[in-house]
């Protein structure tokens, strides 16, 4: 005889309004904007996301990738002063929130007491490179099919309520403590930005009440 329970999820209406997905992609190559640093408007979708009694939402990055078109056959991050290795980047989103500190140790100066920020959305991504295959039908894992892909085990973040407003996403390297975007090896550093970046961002709006 068995002896299990059947469980059901049940989904509020009300309580899925609050919800919403947010993609974002910068073609980088064909935007004039700052290397690393990308400016966009998020339109309101719906009433809710303009109402006075939610002043506040949790965001959580679930998503992000990075590439060069396949005629790039040498992509690698770089930041101004350098070509950089790059296992972990930290999104920053300039959307209000007081629950997120940074605190990197980068100099001698900054030794056992650290270079501390507070504030924004800050979340560290994890990045793997994988093969994503490119134009011409090449699967095999080099420059022309690779592209970054980043993840996080952390939960979403308390924040402003972003809708309505023009943000700046900026790609930060934690390590070398600055603004990173992908060139071409051969270009050097400090050269054009290759990247085609995508985010993907759960927002949960949060009654004031």
């Amino acid at each position: 005889m068995s002896t299990g329970i059947n469980t059901v999820n049940v989904f509020s209406i009300d309580e899925e309004k609050l919800k919403f997905r947010v993609t974002v992609s910068f073609a980088a190559p064909n935007i004039a904007q700052d290397s690393g640093v990308y400016k966009f408007t998020l339109p309101i979708p719906t009433s809710l996301a303009n109402s006075h009694e939610y002043n506040s939402c949790i965001i959580d990055c679930n998503g992000f990738q990075a590439y060069a078109l396949g005629a790039t056959a040498d992509p690698v991050w770089c930041f101004p002063g350098a070509l950089v290795k790059i296992g972990a980047l930290e999104l920053q989103l300039d959307v209000p929130s007081s629950q997120t500190v940074t605190t990197t140790n980068v100099v001698p100066a900054d030794s056992g007491v650290g270079n501390s920020r507070i504030g924004g959305l800050r979340e560290l991504l994890f990045l793997e490179c994988k093969t994503v295959g490119d134009g011409a039908g090449n699967v095999a894992l080099a420059g022309r099919a690779a592209a970054w892909t980043g993840s996080s085990p952390a939960k979403g973040v308390l924040c402003g309520n972003p809708f309505g407003q023009t943000l700046t996403i900026r790609n930060h390297d934690p390590i070398n403590d600055d603004r990173v975007w992908i060139v071409s090896s051969a270009a050097g550093a400090g050269s054009a930005d290759l990247g085609h970046y995508l985010y993907s961002f759960d927002i949960t709006m949060v009654p004031n009440r």
